[in-house]
């Protein structure tokens, strides 16, 4: 069986905090930074046993943070990615699958004086090693919860 180094696994730890603060941050270019140029994510979204939205390559997932972001900014949406507990399994010297928990919050300004859970789940990734260190060649997001600002706020501007 194939290990990975502590410096390796620190790496991939250090990839599944920076896609964290990247997202809630509206980091479009460190987010994008994190991904092959290939890389491709699903998303899973209540059970589903197929993707609701995949996203192909580096530059339409650059794109879906610029309209997120754009969109949580408009309305005051403050968003916190908390993933506490990760797992990775070796695949080859240059590459793992990790699996990660997430629970995702969600605060109004103005509205929240405290952040609302909104989605609970896993994220599952295929991670390689680039010339850049490591990145996201995969990544499905298998999530509960509500995903719709309305459903939790009602119309929003």
């Amino acid at each position: 069986m194939t290990e990975l180094s502590v410096g390796d696994q620190l790496q991939i730890h250090e990839l599944i905090a920076k896609y964290s603060f990247a997202w809630d941050g509206a980091d479009v270019e460190g987010f994008a930074a994190l991904f092959t140029d290939a890389a491709v994510c699903r998303f899973y979204l209540n059970g589903a046993e197929t993707p609701d939205t995949e996203i192909s390559g580096r530059q339409a997932l650059r794109q879906a943070v610029i309209d997120r972001a754009e969109f949580f900014k408009e309305i005051g949406m403050l968003t916190m990615h908390f993933m506490p507990n990760s797992v990775i399994t070796p695949v080859g010297p240059n590459a793992a699958q990790v699996r990660t928990q997430a629970m995702i919050s969600w605060q109004m300004k103005g509205v929240d004086l405290a952040p609302r859970p909104v989605q609970a789940g896993y994220y599952q990734s295929e991670v390689v090693r680039t010339s850049d260190g490591w990145k996201f060649a995969a990544r499905d997001v298998l999530l509960n919860g509500v995903f719709k600002v309305k459903a939790v706020y009602g119309p929003v501007k």
